[in-house]
């Protein structure tokens, strides 16, 4: 392919997977990130190679970046303010200013340069959270957005986001891909600071216990589906050659795994050594569970759950025990 392909956010965790892929994919690729919460460590496989450029640029404020993006050009865009549950609920207001902020600048740029695509990585975040109240029967598909409440200002920002971006493409030749994803994990990840999210926080815990107790947040019976960044990173692939007629994609597997659940995982990898999940109930636990009905995904992507919860969560604990080896 000759057309460049922009992603935003390409210092984090799913914006370097995804440039990680296209770069070895022999694409043309424009990386952008303000490196708030990405490393550049966590590009140094790709950012030496000569289809891969980096524009260490503020998504929400800086114009240079996208100087040369045209109507050849393909935007990925994943750059938002995400972090821990503790975090999304302490700075709410924050959250949910600086991302419709990043959302309108690509909006704005959707109308003016009109790129050939537009592939917006959205959140299960952004769904009713009357619709997240039951590990068991809370089955979220692409219908169930609306009407509108999502439980935190990050969930809304996404949201407007969505909307935003429908209303920017209207008019012009810009196809829109809105993929909603659930609890993404993986490496690189921040694990050790106050916008780690669940899983890496949980192993950094469990990394430093020695022998003792685990802390868990809440009463660990909340749940999400929890789905690997490489099966992301598949996503986004398939997007880009989709021709179909849908504009949004659940991503995520069909089961919901209990908070406990994910932490007993942890906690069987020959590496972890706790004596037993102390559960705090004072702090967040956010929505009580969700899961995904991916059918359109499978129908429409021929796209399919790859990495087990397992294997991908002994696979980023010995990623974080290497890191924190060094």
């Amino acid at each position: 392919m000759s057309e460049r392909i922009y992603v935003t956010g390409c210092a984090g965790m799913i914006g370097s997977n995804i440039c990680a892929a296209l770069v070895n994919g022999g694409h043309q690729v424009v990386g952008v990130d303000n490196l708030w919460r990405g490393s550049p460590q966590n590009m140094a496989a790709f950012r030496p190679k000569e289809n891969f450029t980096f524009r260490h640029a503020d998504v929400a404020s800086d114009s240079q970046w996208h100087r040369d993006v045209d109507s050849d050009s393909v935007i990925v865009h994943t750059a938002d303010i995400v972090a821990g549950i503790g975090f999304v609920f302490q700075n709410e207001w924050l959250v949910f200013h600086r991302n419709l902020l990043i959302n309108t600048q690509i909006a704005q740029l959707v109308q003016v340069s009109k790129p050939r695509q537009l592939i917006y990585l959205g959140t299960a975040c952004s769904y009713p959270m009357e619709k997240q109240r039951s590990r068991e029967h809370s089955v979220l598909m692409e219908s169930d957005k609306y009407p509108a409440q999502p439980e935190s200002g990050y969930g809304w920002s996404k949201l407007v986001g969505d909307i935003e971006f429908q209303l920017a493409v209207k008019g012009t030749p810009t196809r829109l891909m809105v993929l909603d994803l659930h609890n993404v994990y993986g490496w690189p990840c921040v694990y050790a600071d106050e916008t780690a999210q669940v899983i890496p926080a949980l192993i950094s815990r469990a990394m430093e216990c020695r022998g003792g107790p685990l802390e868990v947040w809440g009463n660990g019976e909340q749940g999400r589906a929890f789905v690997h960044v490489s099966d992301v990173v598949q996503a986004v692939e398939k997007s880009l050659s989709y021709s179909g007629d849908e504009t949004n994609i659940m991503i995520g597997p069909g089961k919901c795994t209990s908070i406990k659940e994910v932490a007993e995982i942890i906690c069987s990898h020959p590496a972890i050594a706790v004596s037993e999940l102390a559960f705090d109930t004072s702090k967040p636990t956010g929505d009580i569970g969700r899961h995904a009905n991916a059918e359109r995904a499978m129908r429409e992507l021929g796209w399919r759950e790859s990495i087990s919860l397992e294997e991908g969560v002994f696979q980023l604990i010995d990623r974080i025990a290497e890191d924190r080896g060094r």
